[in-house]
């Protein structure tokens, strides 16, 4: 099938300092914790600087109808330590997904800049996207609870 690039913008403002907000996203245990269908996250490969790798294993439903449960790795790369992350993985043969985190603070609060591309075809990618916004949505509302922050989410 024709395969193309469907991108995703996301944006939150959590009233946490940048350090501690961005070990929740930089250890990816860490984030699969708050993540609403990640159920296991383990360390495949630490290659530190560079990046560390992480098999995880995942239950969704599809459609809210089908149970589906993904396997796939992801590598979390540090592009600059406290201010921009990315994240890679080959989630399927047919879905290629690149997150890239940026982070910057401001009197005591931390915004965060979620860009999501996806490279699959038309179809996929919007159901992808759809179940992809839903629970990222869920991890930043997880992340305030965990740091007991007021405040709603902006998307």
């Amino acid at each position: 099938m024709f395969t193309r690039k469907q991108t995703l913008k996301l944006e939150e403002e959590f009233e946490v300092d940048i350090q501690n907000l961005y070990e929740q996203f930089c250890d990816f245990q860490k984030y699969g914790a708050h993540h609403p269908v990640m159920k296991t996250v383990k360390i495949v490969e630490d290659k530190r600087p560079h990046y560390v790798e992480y098999e995880i294993d995942e239950e969704v439903l599809l459609f809210g109808l089908i149970r589906m449960r993904p396997n796939y790795k992801a590598k979390v790369i540090e592009l600059e330590k406290h201010k921009k992350l990315r994240y890679t993985s080959q989630v399927k043969s047919y879905v290629f997904l690149i997150i890239d985190f940026h982070f910057s603070e401001n009197n005591g609060k931390t915004k965060m800049v979620e860009h999501i591309e996806v490279n699959t075809n038309l179809l996929v990618a919007i159901v992808f996207l759809d179940i992809l916004k839903k629970a990222h949505l869920k991890v930043y509302q997880n992340i305030k609870n965990h740091f007991n922050c007021p405040g709603r989410i902006n998307n």
